[in-house]
């Protein structure tokens, strides 16, 4: 994505979470967005899936109207594709990929459009990185859509299966 960056918000994990809420961080000044999602790890050993839920202007989370597909690339055998079919499902699944306790992790990166405006959709496309038990090692490339026109002003990683204990969020405004 071409176009010079201006950081909005980064925030670091502090202690075990089940979730992160970034907020305030979309508005009308940019219509496109860069999320980075760097060394993010578990609280414990067991390896967690992550989902991507947005904010809408009233703060609330919004859990229905999403629509995904991803390529999932383990280094250790085939890739898969992914989709979340023709029915609308309550996250965007694999936004970065698989996180495991340290020195395991993932990083992301993710760029949000329309995220502001009422006449448009949400979309998003990601790629991360992850290593992961056995070890694994995975990549992952994916686009995801929130068939809503809701203002958007913030955004949600959920850890389906253990807590986060470290990472960094950054967003900035691609202008």
């Amino acid at each position: 994505m071409a176009g010079s960056l201006e950081l909005i918000k980064s925030e670091t994990l502090s202690g075990s979470v089940a979730n992160v809420s970034i907020t305030d961080v979309f508005s009308n000044k940019y219509n496109v967005y860069k999320i980075t999602m760097n060394d993010f790890s578990t609280a414990s050993s067991t390896a967690t899936e992550t989902i991507l839920r947005f904010i809408n202007s009233s703060g609330s989370v919004i859990s229905a109207d999403y629509e995904y597909a991803d390529i999932y690339m383990p280094a250790d055998t085939g890739y898969s594709n992914i989709v979340s079919s023709a029915v609308s499902t309550t996250e965007i699944r694999y936004a970065m990929g698989t996180i495991d306790d340290s020195p395991q992790g993932a990083s992301a990166v993710h760029y949000i459009f329309n995220p502001f405006s009422t006449s448009s959709y949400t979309f998003n496309t990601n790629q991360s990185v992850s290593f992961y038990s056995n070890p694994r090692f995975l990549g992952n490339k994916g686009i995801g859509v929130l068939k809503s026109t809701a203002s958007i002003t913030g955004f949600q990683i959920l850890f389906e299966v253990s807590n986060a204990n470290a990472g960094t969020i950054s967003v900035y405004g691609v202008k």
